[in-house]
């Protein structure tokens, strides 16, 4: 009796965390765009890429956004897609193409509940011998997340899929043609402007003086309380909460039941890098 009650705890911890797990979408094809943040024209151009590393190699990319991670690491539910969606070809042990999938998971900053956007490049166990953590990494800090910081997430995964899909070019012996022959664009610098600069120093002289005068007035006894309200030229702080509003509560209810399914590998074991801004 005493062995059963000293398990009990142990068997809560695990009933509560079960309750916990976010309960997936289905998928509805290899691009996945729960959080409304792709065009339709990147849409159709990152679909291209996918299906031209698919025909030349049998990996498969897939392209998933989320509103939220539901309080969850992106490394959970990239690892949980890739399993569940079953994403990689099966195949026999060492075969080439067994287990070359890719999750690309994507949660914007403008829905995120912690206020920070996630991006996860989660690669499977066949896909981690020749993108490594570190060259996920290099790939998201080069050709997606800053994209992502200029609020353009179509572009920022249409170039990170490009960057993937060299890599499978490169492990698989094959050329990617028309406009992704070309290897993957990053943003242009966007130098400082010394206008705002200026205006901004100027603002922040203004309102100090304003206030070391409204502080002398009031220990004279200046009968009017003070100032009247301070109007900011820009915005201090806060975050947009506008365009894809309205999510929560779980994913159960995205997708649809017409696509037909991955390759039906599955094998993911925790492979690639994440970032966060």
């Amino acid at each position: 009796m005493l062995r059963i009650l000293g398990t009990l705890p142990f068997l809560l911890a695990a009933a509560a965390d079960a309750h916990a797990q976010v309960r997936l979408p289905r998928p509805v094809g290899y691009v996945n765009d729960f959080a409304n943040i792709i065009a339709a024209e990147q849409e159709a151009a990152v679909t291209r890429i996918i299906d031209e590393v698919r025909a030349k190699s049998g990996g498969e990319i897939v392209v998933v956004t989320l509103p939220s991670l539901e309080g969850r690491p992106a490394s959970e539910l990239a690892l949980r897609i890739g399993r569940e969606w079953r994403v990689g070809r099966m195949g026999r042990p060492g075969d080439p193409v067994r287990n070359t999938g890719v999750v690309f998971l994507v949660v914007p900053k403008e829905t995120s509940p912690d206020g920070r956007g996630h991006v996860r490049i989660e690669t499977g166990t066949g896909t981690t011998t020749f993108i490594t953590a570190a060259e996920a990494g290099r790939i998201a800090d080069t050709y997606v997340v800053p994209w992502f910081r200029q609020r353009d997430y179509g572009t920022g995964i249409r170039q990170g899929v490009a960057a993937l899909a060299h890599e499978y070019a490169e492990r698989f012996d094959f050329e990617l043609t028309g406009e992704f022959a070309a290897p993957p664009a990053t943003p242009p610098e966007q130098p400082g402007s010394p206008t705002l600069g200026v205006l901004s120093l100027f603002f922040i002289i203004a309102l100090f003086l304003l206030l070391s005068y409204g502080a002398r007035k009031g220990r004279r006894g200046f009968r009017r309380g003070g100032f009247g309200p301070v109007i900011f030229p820009f915005p201090l702080g806060g975050r947009h909460r506008g365009g894809w509003g309205g999510f929560g509560g779980g994913f159960g209810g995205f997708g649809s039941g017409g696509f037909g399914g991955f390759g039906g590998g599955g094998g993911f074991g925790g492979g690639g890098a994440g970032r966060s801004w």
